[in-house]
């Protein structure tokens, strides 16, 4: 679904807000918490998933990862490639972005802070299958000094299946609900004003029980930037990363550092024991770039609880995850025999 004209003039009625700053916290968090977005939807057809099967083959532990394998279910975190708004080039920001979960002018720098996602059943690949995605924003919240605040927006994202009937489709249960934490930034000064950024180690004591390590390429992140409809130039433009933004290089996604994690979990959890990933709740705490090492971490702390982090190359801690896991889900097929799920 495309942006309507009204919802145009609620983006411009938030940037008023946002520009008077602090005192008007309320009145922006009311403004951008009623704002309608869009539903999305999606056939969620199977060769997607098979587009990032073959996307991720070579990085990650082949046991896992033949492409085309026989499977019934998404994997845990596909569901990132699939639900995008179809938002015309013409509305799109100077950077890439979309504005659908934009404060406004002149906060148009989105980066991705963190999230959780709940997995409550898995999501079948059904021929004629209907899904809808929900989108709403859950809160607001501005931190930092006037002239250089950070607005955090978390969206909750709930995804459904639509049961066809005679007069329509009716909603059914949410397999995955998600909530991701955006923030958004002012506009970059000049671009010969912009400071280079620099990448501050964080330095932990985590010693994992698996490891694996990884080097992401240009062609990976623009393969995921196309598979999930998104055009931000820190994924795709180095000139613009190391010019405006002052990065040293392309940025991998912060949605593709949980596919990752999930999938390499998923991995593990399928040669120690029988459970499935049920949940997880991450942060992205450092940026990691493309062209650098980057090392997918997991140990287990609890029977049911596992943590998954990913290493930068000099070892400090980029994302840090906490996964709650289960036994498998028991699930009908289409003659109600039941069956397990294979991610």
């Amino acid at each position: 679904m495309s942006i309507t004209t009204t919802q145009w003039k609620r983006f411009a009625e938030c940037a008023q807000l946002v520009g008077r700053h602090a005192g008007s916290l309320s009145q922006l968090k009311n403004e951008m918490t009623s704002r309608k977005l869009p539903d999305l939807y999606d056939d969620c057809s199977k060769i997607r998933s098979d587009l990032l099967d073959a996307t991720l083959h070579d990085l990650l532990p082949k046991q896992g990862h033949r492409i085309g394998k026989t499977r019934s279910f998404m994997p845990q975190a596909y569901h990132l490639v699939y639900f995008h708004a179809a938002t015309r080039l013409s509305a799109l920001f100077p950077d890439g972005t979309d504005p659908l979960h934009a404060p406004g002018m002149p906060f148009t720098r989105r980066m991705w802070a963190g999230g959780d996602v709940a997995f409550h059943d898995n999501l079948e690949f059904k021929d004629r299958a209907y899904f809808r995605c929900n989108e709403s924003v859950k809160d607001v919240e501005i931190k930092g000094n006037e002239g250089d605040e950070k607005i955090f927006v978390t969206i909750e994202r709930r995804i459904s299946y639509l049961t066809r009937r005679t007069k329509g489709y009716i909603r059914g249960v949410d397999p995955i609900v998600e909530n991701r934490n955006l923030v958004f930034l002012r506009e970059r000064p000049r671009p010969q004003d912009t400071p280079a950024s620099t990448t501050k180690t964080i330095k932990h004591s985590l010693v994992s029980e698996a490891r694996h390590t990884i080097i992401p390429s240009p062609a990976l992140l623009f393969r995921f930037s196309a598979l999930t409809f998104n055009a931000h130039a820190i994924h795709l433009d180095k000139k613009y990363c190391q010019e405006v933004e002052g990065y040293r290089n392309l940025l991998v996604h912060g949605p593709l550092t949980v596919v990752l994690m999930l999938q390499y979990l998923t991995e593990h959890l399928r040669k120690s024991n029988d459970q499935v990933i049920t949940s997880v709740t991450y942060r992205n705490l450092a940026p990691l770039y493309a062209e650098e090492e980057m090392t997918l971490c997991v140990r287990q702390k609890e029977e049911h609880l596992w943590e998954t982090w990913i290493e930068g190359p000099e070892g400090g801690l980029a994302v840090r995850a906490s996964v709650h896991t289960a036994g498998g889900f028991p699930v009908q097929n289409s003659k109600g025999k039941l069956k397990q799920p294979l991610n």
